[in-house]
């Protein structure tokens, strides 16, 4: 198995522990041909939803919004995907994502800590996304 799947793994495992602690259910599809990597059902609302794991550097976390492999890189859309689950490395932080806000976008930098220039225009604040399960339930 190589790293990146097994970091996959790690990140899939933790966003699927958390929301099973919130009371969703979680489904696994079948395969590795799917957009996303799980779906959850709660009172009837079901999320596709593709789980990332990234490692914070500079107060920043960056989000690819494709897949990529040896062959050609895919860019989600809302029609194939509702959240992108984040899990940052080494602080044990999930955000969710919802695709419907980032279109057209292939990166995403969430900002974890401070500007060092106080910069405010065109940053996304990490508390935005940080654990927000109510996403799964609209």
């Amino acid at each position: 198995m190589t790293i990146t799947k097994q970091k996959g793994d790690i990140a899939e495992a933790y966003v699927t522990y958390l929301l099973r602690d919130k009371g969703f259910k979680v489904l696994i599809p079948w395969g590795e041909d799917n957009r996303y990597d799980i779906v959850t059902e709660k009172n009837g609302i079901f999320k596709r939803v593709q789980v990332k794991y990234a490692t914070p550097q500079n107060g920043t976390l960056e989000v690819r919004i494709r897949s990529c492999n040896n062959y050609s890189v895919t860019r989600y859309s809302p029609k194939d995907v509702d959240i992108i689950a984040v899990y940052a490395a080494n602080i044990n932080k999930v955000y969710f994502l919802p695709l419907s806000e980032i279109r057209n976008k292939s990166l995403v930098k969430l900002r974890l800590e401070p500007s060092r220039n106080n910069q405010k225009k065109f940053v996304i604040l990490g508390t935005k996304y940080e654990s927000r399960f109510d996403l799964f339930e609209k």
